[in-house]
């Protein structure tokens, strides 16, 4: 009879352990999904503020050629202003140049400096966020993402006030110098999605970023354009306000709209994993071993990758950034489009791409994150690579034509570059997020972004003067042949250098990582 009773309370005894472990259980579940609806929720406030943001930015591409000749009309004949010494420089190198040339582009003269010019400019901002961009990640590492986020925030603001009331070149200089010291939205939006996510669903997170990238270069260049019908680009030396002053207005509004949106909805991601890892600390443990044992095995190959990866986003932006840069010039120059134009040129690329985002590229991703980041930026490439070749051509057609309108061979070029906006840079920052994930330290993401973003704009600051320095000695079908070329090569240097398994995977057990026997196999 006693035998049975304690039996009994044996039993008893089980049942209750048991049923605590299921309570755990359950309670863990729950704590797990309360997360990942947490960071659903604040991936699409990333995703709208960053929408705004694009837009923001890219109001000021088509209106930048006949800004600059604005600016040119105010002050370029006076030698004591920075444009007009500037200028006066660049035609002097100009006549040098042409006393062993014939370069047809340089026979035009003052025009063909605007496009120098033009460059010029967009290295100076790039090269800026080439230095801030690694602090930017650090400090936000440090002090958190929101509050960086917000600093950012309010230079963007002082420098499109500066913008509007620019009715000088230096004044715009400022503005523009203040830009590129401010401009970390981006980073930090990638940043707070690689804190949300884990490696199942960061590739979709990270395409959020392109799809806004897309909306914004869709939208944007057309609202710059609508809104420079408002207020004329021209005006005396005595005007108070920047050539097309309207649209930076609206720039203005976006980002205050921004500024408040993000300040009353986006909470701090930093720390955001750390109570899901707190609530189950023996598995973290026994985790714990395990990476430690790979992180001992393998972190020189992940380091190995991720200095690659640099390697190719710094390659790859120097020629692509370089030549998209050009096309708005190019179009002026060769075709004299208009703003409209111009606009409606930016917003096919744009729409294209967000077609192409929101259908293929987030498919893709959604199969196999490793492997679909790779081949999403190697179809990206190669769509640049015939875009190059096909705008090269558009070039070709046009000198031998006399009507002043483009070939179709400009709208296929279009085509390329907006598969490559689908594509390239987005999946390149998933694949360095994802790398060596299990090893990765939690206050680390923002470090490896921002050193990505900086080799990136390495290649931002010195392709726009690159190429429009070959656009000014050999015209622009030369300019985009040396493009597709480059980026040919880059692509078949990516293929080969880039494994693909060294990007983490997810599977029914966990998050694991391939040995380096392997990883060189699968590369």
């Amino acid at each position: 009879m006693a035998s049975t009773a304690s039996t009994q309370r044996r039993s008893a005894a089980v049942a209750v352990h048991d049923s605590d472990n299921n309570s755990d259980d359950d309670t863990q579940a729950q704590a797990v999904a309360r997360q990942a609806a947490e960071g659903r929720r604040i991936t699409r406030i990333v995703f709208i503020a960053l929408l705004l943001d694009i837009l923001s930015f890219t109001i000021i591409l088509p209106l930048l050629p006949r800004s600059l000749e604005a600016y040119k009309a105010r002050e370029g004949s006076d030698p004591s202003t920075l444009l007009g010494w500037t200028l006066s420089s660049v035609e002097q190198l100009r006549h040098r140049i042409l006393g062993w040339t014939t370069s047809r582009f340089l026979q035009q003269g003052a025009r063909a400096d605007l496009v120098l010019l033009g460059g010029m400019l967009g290295s100076l901002y790039s090269l800026l966020q080439c230095v801030v961009a690694p602090v930017i990640g650090r400090v936000s590492d440090r002090l958190g993402r929101r509050r960086t986020l917000m600093v950012c925030m309010a230079g963007n603001v002082i420098w499109t006030v500066l913008w509007v009331f620019s009715s000088s070149f230096e004044s715009f200089l400022l503005a523009r110098v203040i830009a590129g010291l401010s401009e970390g939205n981006v980073q930090i939006s990638n940043t707070v999605i690689a804190d949300v996510t884990d490696a199942s669903t960061r590739s979709k997170g990270m395409a959020l970023v392109g799809i806004a990238f897309a909306v914004g270069f869709t939208l944007g260049p057309s609202i710059g354009a609508y809104f420079s019908t408002k207020m004329s680009a021209e005006g005396t030396g005595g005007s108070t306000y920047a050539p097309f002053a309207a649209a930076a207005v609206f720039s203005l509004a976006l980002l205050l709209a921004e500024s408040l949106y993000l300040y009353f909805k986006l909470p701090e991601t930093l720390h955001f994993k750390k109570s899901t890892a707190d609530d189950d600390t023996d598995t973290v443990s026994e985790k714990e071993a395990v990476v430690t044992k790979q992180t001992i095995e393998n972190s020189s190959d992940v380091r190995r990758v991720l200095r690659r990866l640099n390697m190719v986003h710094f390659a790859y932006l120097f020629f692509f950034s370089g030549m998209e840069y050009t096309l708005t010039f190019l179009t002026h120059d060769k075709f004299n489009f208009s703003n409209m134009q111009q606009g409606r040129l930016l917003g096919f690329i744009g729409i294209t791409s967000t077609i192409l985002q929101g259908g293929y590229v987030r498919r893709v991703k959604g199969k196999s994150a490793g492997r679909g980041d790779k081949s999403l930026v190697a179809q990206g490439m190669v769509g640049c690579t015939l875009g190059l070749l096909s705008i090269a051509l558009c070039c070709i057609s046009a000198d031998k034509s006399s009507d002043g309108n483009p070939s179709w061979w400009l709208w296929a070029g279009a085509v390329g570059f907006a598969v490559a906006s689908a594509t390239v840079v987005n999946c390149l920052n998933s694949m360095v997020s994802l790398a060596g994930a299990s090893q990765q330290a939690a206050g680390d993401t923002g470090k490896r972004l921002g050193d990505f973003r900086s080799a990136g704009q390495i290649g931002r600051a010195l392709g726009p003067v690159f190429a429009c320095s070959v656009y000014w000695l050999s015209g622009a079908a030369v300019c985009y042949l040396v493009g597709a070329v480059a980026v040919s090569i880059i692509t078949l240097v990516f293929v080969a250098a880039i494994p693909v398994t060294t990007i983490a995977v997810t599977s029914d057990k966990g998050v694991t990582t391939q040995s380096p026997s392997r990883l060189n196999k699968a590369s």
